[in-house]
């Protein structure tokens, strides 16, 4: 049995109302794929307390998680959440002022590390939970642009981000930032070199085999090394999908396996036209854009190989996807 956590949320009927990205979701979704039989089920539907949320219609979707240990590391906008996938329960939630549009969460060298993408900051924390460094994005220090006594769990958005930071890891002794704005991966711990990634967005980075494999919201994926900084492989989806010209939609999450690759795809919808979609050529609604699914690449060989509809199961976007343990 094939099994994969998918990250995500359920979207807010937006039949009359145009909502911005920030007040879109009302339902922070965990959901578990079984690819060998296509079931698809909510394990977590969760919306954080009023009090570490924006007053008005705050958005509730859980961004990219990660594995700590046999527990995981779920994040909201607002708050980190440490799930326990055997009883499924939440174990207990974490919270910070300066928690805002979280959209990653990794354990890193023994502590937490919080990307506060509306800070343009990685936030480390301490055993206590508190917050022991602060890591800029953009290399100006953030208390330059923002206020360290405001909580901005309760501000909807500090957008314009001059980053927009999307994900934290390691890879050959380094601490990396993907950031959405410019494109690259850069150093935490370093000045070394960036890993200038593509030409439009990215989303992921996740290390396997020596590489660490980026997303490109566009529907790419690209391979590079973190020693050089160097790209080794750029996998362009659009020419092998199998959705009759549909465009892919915003490509996030990714499973690299040896016999195949997994990524997410979200829905592309007019309540998102806000949001950075430069890169779309093709009308949004010629042809039907293409429902959010998990799919499976045979990548070198130029294949799409399978892909799981997850709408009708209960999520409107995803963000991360991470293998399941066996049961």
């Amino acid at each position: 049995m094939a099994r994969y956590y998918v990250t995500g949320g359920h979207q807010r009927s937006s039949r009359f109302v145009r909502r911005d990205e920030w007040s879109s979701f009302d339902s922070a979704v965990l959901m578990e794929l079984d690819t060998d039989t296509g079931r698809a089920r909510v394990v977590l539907d969760y919306q954080g307390p009023a009090h570490r949320c924006p007053a008005k219609d705050p958005s509730h979707l859980f961004k990219a998680a990660s594995w700590d240990g046999d527990r995981l590391l779920l994040c909201t906008q607002t708050e980190v959440l440490v799930f326990d996938p055997a009883s499924e329960r939440v174990e207990r939630t974490i919270s910070h002022p300066w928690f805002n549009d979280v959209h990653h969460v990794a354990r890193l060298r023994g502590q937490l590390h919080v990307v506060s993408t509306g800070l343009d900051a990685v936030l480390v924390l301490d055993e206590n939970d508190a917050v022991a460094a602060v890591h800029s994005a953009t290399g100006q220090d953030p208390w330059e642009r923002f206020e360290r006594a405001t909580d901005y769990r309760l501000v909807p958005t500090t957008k314009p981000h001059r980053a927009h930071p999307n994900y934290v890891f390691e890879a050959s002794g380094t601490r990396w930032i993907t950031r959405f704005e410019q494109r690259d991966a850069i150093r935490i711990d370093t000045g070394g070199p960036a890993i200038s990634v593509a030409s439009q967005p990215i989303h992921d980075g996740v290390p396997h085999g020596g590489s660490v494999w980026f997303t490109v919201v566009a529907g790419q994926v690209v391979e590079a090394d973190p020693e050089t900084g160097g790209v080794r492989t750029t996998y362009d989806l659009n020419p092998f999908s199998r959705n009759d010209g549909a465009p892919l939609g915003w490509c996030r999450g990714i499973v690299v396996e040896p016999e195949r690759v997994l990524l997410g795809f979200s829905r592309l919808r007019p309540t998102l036209f806000k949001q950075n979609l430069a890169w779309l050529r093709a009308p949004l609604n010629r042809p039907e854009p293409a429902p959010t699914r998990v799919a499976a690449y045979d990548l070198p060989a130029g294949r799409e190989l399978q892909s799981w509809n997850l709408e009708d199961a209960g999520i409107s976007a995803i963000f991360s996807i991470l293998p399941a343990p066996p049961r």
